[in-house]
């Protein structure tokens, strides 16, 4: 048994997938410099902050793999929730499941990458239909996050764990 074609575009897209989960990241100070760069959100009501996450998020794991964009962002988010005072919970969630919302591109995901290699559809045609899934999913995504996710997880204060600067009552 022999295969009768082989398609170089798909492995070295799976070959570049494979080597971005070999990446990990490194606490060099970038993931505070981020956080503050969004800092502007300060005072921005939950949604806001929920649709600005969600829409970052999305679109960074249209180029990078789910696991790896999520191992990235993760310190970001805590750094960004310390600056503007937000539950860190609430932002890491909502990066979390947006960080599944990878429908644009061939190398977003393997099945997106599968469907690419057969030639019957082209980069445009996936990029049009995806952004419409991108953007149905992160309205999903945000309005699930601030309604249910937030007063069922009772995420409305800053928890006094998350600030290095203050000792919560009890702690020893």
């Amino acid at each position: 048994m022999s295969c009768s074609f082989l398609v170089v575009d798909m492995l070295l897209l799976l070959g570049a997938r494979i080597q971005d989960q070999l990446i990990y990241p490194q606490d060099s100070g970038l993931s505070a410099w981020i956080g503050e760069q969004f800092s502007f959100l300060y005072n921005s009501s939950r949604v806001v902050i929920a649709l600005v996450v969600s829409s970052f998020v999305a679109v960074l794991t249209e180029f990078a793999s789910n696991t790896a964009s999520t191992t990235l962002l993760l310190p970001v988010l805590i750094s960004l929730s310390e600056a503007i005072r937000v539950h860190p919970l609430y932002l890491m969630m909502t990066g979390t499941l947006s960080a599944s919302l990878a429908f644009c591109l061939p190398s977003a995901t393997g099945p997106n990458a599968l469907v690419f290699a057969f030639k019957e559809i082209r980069v445009i045609d996936m990029i049009r239909t995806g952004i419409i899934m991108n953007v149905i999913s992160i309205i999903i995504t945000v309005g699930a996050t601030s309604t249910w996710m937030f007063s069922m997880l009772d995420l409305q204060e800053y928890p006094c764990w998350a600030d290095p600067n203050i000792t919560c009552p009890g702690a020893p």
